[in-house]
């Protein structure tokens, strides 16, 4: 059994006022099992004067959770279950939904299948039970921890916050850099919420250097999984390797708070980043997550659709958000 942050309530609520909706729960039980399925509503649009909704996972993943089902009854009880939704969905005016499914939680694989779920990306992740600097780290993992070591650079573990500042100063070269819109602008308030709400599960890693903090990475903590999960560097420094400390002491602390999993996040595919993370996790590290996209009211759907004077991204869903 593994939990990661995702599943927790405080993390929904955390990411609620950046997301542009309503979090809203839906449950469902019966004799063989129950669900929980956390998303944020949101207004999708008008049609012959009246308001129609999609809904969509919060920052990280989500998706239905199965808390419990009866053994040998699986498919049965996620088919009533649909149904179920489904008619919930038609009588709130909902016309589409997607979700990412949380790769953690148990049956994840019941609701990707059931819910035809399809691949959406990787999380690039450490088994923090095994020796996984010997298991898993390559050379280059290796030597660039290796140089940040013999650069003179420090490595410091902030439970309460106290470096905030620090981390908010060096995430601004972030913004810079990929020209980040609102949805991954964070400033000081923002970052303290986290640690106001998640108490021991949150924490600042740090790369020091003569006293000066050159890179802040953001950790935060489930049941089982950590989350590297967000980072900032004096681009000054980048030559130091900073960020491969402390990856390697983010992966070291974990272990010692007894987390099961490593989590370093995502990664387009054949990217710098990809390859960076690949050099910590080998193949063996990679956990594919899958995602629910489904129309559930084609009709209006494609009116909305139809509205849209411009769509910028035709692979993104829904269409008339693109």
């Amino acid at each position: 059994m593994m939990k990661s942050l995702y599943s927790d309530i405080r993390w929904a609520k955390i990411q609620e006022p950046r997301e542009c909706g309503v979090l809203e729960e839906y449950n469902y039980t019966d004799d063989n099992g129950s669900i929980r399925y956390r998303y944020i509503k949101k207004v999708a649009g008008n049609v012959d004067r009246k308001e129609y909704y999609d809904i969509a996972s919060f920052r990280g993943t989500g998706g239905p959770i199965v808390e419990y089902v009866r053994e040998g009854l699986e498919n049965e009880f996620m088919k009533k279950f649909n149904e179920a939704f489904d008619k919930y969905c038609l009588e709130q005016n909902i016309i589409a939904e997607f979700a990412k499914i949380d790769p953690w939680s148990d049956y994840h694989e019941l609701v990707e299948r059931e819910c035809n779920a399809e691949y959406y990306g990787n999380f690039y992740c450490n088994d923090l039970t095994e020796n996984f600097f010997e298991q898993t780290y390559n050379r280059n993992a290796k030597r660039a921890i290796k140089k940040a070591v013999n650069g003179g650079v420090e490595v410091l573990i902030d439970n309460k916050g106290d470096t905030i500042d620090d981390f908010v100063r060096l995430y601004q070269n972030t913004e810079i850099k990929y020209n980040t819109g609102d949805y991954y602008n964070f400033d000081r308030e923002d970052i303290k919420k986290y640690f106001d709400e998640l108490g021991k599960d949150v924490f600042l890693i740090d790369a020091v250097l003569n006293g000066e903090i050159i890179t802040s990475v953001l950790v935060v903590c489930g049941e089982d999984v950590m989350h590297y999960y967000l980072l900032g560097n004096n681009t000054l420094f980048l030559n130091l390797q900073c960020n491969s400390l402390l990856t390697y002491h983010a992966a070291l602390y974990g272990q010692k708070i007894g987390k099961k999993v490593f989590d370093m996040g995502g990664g387009k595919a054949g990217g710098n980043i990809e390859v960076f993370k690949k050099n910590f996790c080998g193949q063996k590290g990679i956990t594919k997550y899958f995602a629910i996209k489904k129309i559930r009211n084609e009709a209006i759907y494609d009116k909305l659709v139809a509205q849209k004077k411009e769509i910028k991204n035709k692979n993104f869903f829904p269409l008339y958000r693109g």
